[in-house]
């Protein structure tokens, strides 16, 4: 029985305590719009260079990658845009079986949330800031808690918190 009760023990701290952790040092999100914004300083290459790692530290394959700001900047003439908001701007796209799988069994019009995607982004005005966004979760959809947390996750890694 004491064996069990120490294995138990030890269980739940390599289990439980990373994510408890996890969870304390992950700074509140900035809520802009449909989006939990999160910031650092230091150089758009190596921040990426990051992300991409931690996407793929969790086995996990970036389908695409959308170029934002080069495809704004390519179109703006054709629609008339004066202004520009991004340095750099670009959506990496990415999906985890698993957890697709229940969103979708959960509800097949949930595809619309899918791939999952964090975009990475510094603004003109404010060039030494780089951003990293998800989707909000307060999407009513319950199965998306889980993708939420993933990316949550993905960005702490990232940010190194």
């Amino acid at each position: 029985m004491k064996n069990s009760l120490h294995y138990l023990t030890a269980i739940i701290c390599v289990c439980i305590l990373p994510v408890a952790i996890n969870a304390q040092t992950l700074p509140k999100p900035k809520i802009s719009g449909a989006a939990h914004v999160y910031n650092t300083g230091g150089n758009y290459v190596d921040v990426k260079a990051d992300l991409i790692a931690a996407i793929e530290s969790r086995g996990l394959v970036i389908s695409y990658t959308a170029y934002a700001a080069s495809m704004l900047a390519r179109t703006s003439d054709a629609v008339g845009a004066s202004a520009k908001a991004y340095d750099n701007a670009e959506i990496l796209l990415f999906c985890k079986a698993d957890l697709t799988y229940d969103l979708t069994i959960a509800n097949p019009h949930n595809l619309v949330l899918c791939p999952y995607s964090i975009a990475i982004y510094t603004l003109v005005h404010n060039p030494e800031t780089i951003y990293l966004s998800i989707r909000r979760p307060d999407l009513q959809v319950a199965e998306y808690a889980s993708i939420h947390s993933l990316l949550e996750g993905i960005i702490a890694e990232t940010l190194d918190w």
